[in-house]
């Protein structure tokens, strides 16, 4: 679950040569809820600020994603989990270079965070606490140089998208624990029905997300199938004057179907 939210959910896209078009930081909050099974269990709710430019066009400049997920239901009083999440860096040519990733996470009473800073040669600052095994791997080994965060991959793939409009494109991944390359394809397009509460219903592309896990997984969780073997992202006009967002999630795993859904918009 984790790598498609980006830590949301989720989503991915590579690069063309169009005209810079001005822009301007644009705002959005963005509310997803997950289902399992039908029932509601997680929720986020996400802020992202994006240069837009003319006719949703995203242009070269700052962006910034901050969310909060927690779970819900009867699920949050089996497994009381929270999370928050804050990046920020600049897009240039559809693709994100970040600037600093830092996540918060609590479950039962422990806690952890982790800060990842970037360098313009690619190299990547870890700073986790507590200190985790995966954390002193990664930094010893270099794994995460050259990589971006979760939260940069979902501002990557709407600013690709709204210049190519297609989200095929490959992605090299780092979280702060985890390491992994993520394939997108663009696979169709059609209508999101409602589900639900949905926010949108309507036209939307069909693109499918398929990880490549490297580094930094738990091997009973990768035997047991825990980690979804991809994800289905659909990408829709869903807010007035802002590019294509994804609209709607499918994935996968040993526990069953997970839908995370747009259900609502503040601008």
């Amino acid at each position: 679950m984790t790598w498609i939210f980006g830590r949301v959910t989720c989503l991915a896209l590579a690069l063309a040569v169009l005209p810079i078009v001005p822009a301007q930081a644009n705002s959005v909050t963005l509310t997803y809820v997950g289902y399992l099974a039908g029932f509601p269990v997680l929720s986020m709710t996400a802020q992202a600020d994006l240069p837009v430019g003319a006719d949703r066009a995203v242009g070269d400049g700052i962006y910034g994603l901050q969310a909060n997920i927690v779970t819900e239901g009867s699920l949050a009083s089996l497994y009381p989990y929270r999370a928050s999440v804050a990046a920020n860096g600049r897009l240039k040519a559809g693709r994100a270079q970040p600037t600093q990733f830092h996540s918060d996470g609590q479950i039962m009473s422990k806690t952890e965070s982790v800060t990842l800073t970037y360098g313009t040669n690619g190299k990547v600052g870890i700073k986790a606490v507590p200190l985790t095994r995966q954390a002193q791997e990664a930094a010893a080994n270099g794994t995460a140089n050259g990589t971006i965060d979760p939260a940069s991959l979902v501002m990557a793939v709407i600013a690709s998208y709204a210049q190519k409009e297609s989200c095929t494109g490959s992605y090299k991944l780092f979280d702060g624990v985890r390491r992994y390359d993520l394939n997108v394809t663009e696979v169709g397009s059609g209508n999101v029905q409602t589900y639900k509460r949905s926010y949108y219903q309507g036209p939307a592309v069909e693109c499918q997300a398929v990880p490549q896990l490297i580094q930094g997984f738990a091997e009973m969780a990768v035997e047991s199938k825990l980690y979804p073997e991809s994800a289905t992202i659909w990408i829709g006009n869903a807010v007035p004057g802002m590019p294509a967002l994804p609209v709607r999630i499918y994935t996968q795993n040993a526990l069953g179907k997970m839908v995370f859904d747009l259900v609502d918009v503040q601008q």
